[in-house]
């Protein structure tokens, strides 16, 4: 099948895995992407060699219409920001793939959010697009458990190899499945916010399980925490449970690399961390 990618790197191999089974790459739309956080470098650098269109440009009604004269067949979005066009579908298949079990983690960034409150929805959902974000038929589902030492990164890598072989069984069975995709049941539907300070924030006087669990939540994109007068961005640090009578937020040992800090019921021992400047 011929098909149109929008998103980035993170559903590269995904995308591979559909050219190696025969299926046709378009063009690619993409987004402006930090190359630090979320790239998209072996994306443009994949349109390049297969020489086809490579745009960071919100699409257009136009561009869906140009592609379908083209003949493709399927518009597949993953991790994309931006609202596609309509797709019209006497002539082509439109599909999403969502990082959660939807109707539950509706969303443009759910992950942290499912780790830290809602393991529940963990899981990935293939979907019709829809006039309204991640609210389409339900194509393929599956459930990806997360165990107590989980983060983002982990969790991402869950994903992301699930992706393939979904991908795979849906452009095999598009047909068949699109007939008999099942409506996502409203009543239980969630929208997770796109994670903000407040959500990366460290509060010393929460317990060190709890403390982890935002860390693990942000992985290398950084927890935020007050200490020593300062706002710093944490990204790498454990815990121990221990009996003190500390004051939650209290520094109570800097060595060379490692700064202590109090929390409710014991010890968070922070090794990568760099001071941000306070607004």
């Amino acid at each position: 099948m011929k098909f149109v990618y929008f998103g980035y790197d993170f559903m590269l191999e995904s995308v591979q895995r559909l050219l190696s089974e025969g299926h046709e790459l378009l063009a690619v739309f993409s987004f402006d992407c930090d190359n630090v956080f979320n790239f998209n470098v072996k994306t443009k650098e994949l349109a390049e060699r297969l020489d086809i269109p490579f745009s960071t440009n919100k699409p257009l009604p136009m561009d869906i219409g140009i592609f379908c004269d083209q003949g493709a067949q399927v518009f597949l979005s993953a991790g994309y920001p931006h609202k596609i066009p309509p797709v019209d579908e006497d002539r082509a298949y439109g599909i999403n793939f969502h990082p959660s079990l939807l109707p539950a983690g509706r969303g443009i960034m759910p992950t942290p959010t499912i780790l830290m409150n809602h393991p529940e929805a963990s899981g990935v959902t293939i979907h019709k697009l829809s006039d309204v974000f991640d609210d389409g038929d339900i194509l393929l589902q599956k459930k990806i458990p997360i165990t107590a030492q989980d983060d983002v990164e982990t969790l991402s890598c869950k994903i992301a190899m699930a992706a393939p072989d979904m991908l795979s069984r849906v452009f095999r069975e598009l047909p068949a499945l699109w007939q008999s995709a099942a409506p996502q049941d409203q009543s239980k539907a969630s929208t997770f916010p796109m994670p903000d300070e407040a959500m990366r924030m460290l509060d010393w006087g929460k317990t060190v399980e709890d403390i982890k669990r935002t860390g693990r939540a942000f992985g290398r994109f950084g927890a935020l925490g007050h200490f020593d007068g300062r706002l710093w961005a944490i990204y790498h640090f454990n815990g121990w449970t221990e009996a003190h009578q500390y004051r939650p937020g209290d520094v109570v040992c800097v060595l060379s690399s490692e700064i202590v800090v109090a929390a409710k019921d014991g010890f968070i021992c922070i090794k990568d961390f760099q001071e941000l400047p306070q607004s």
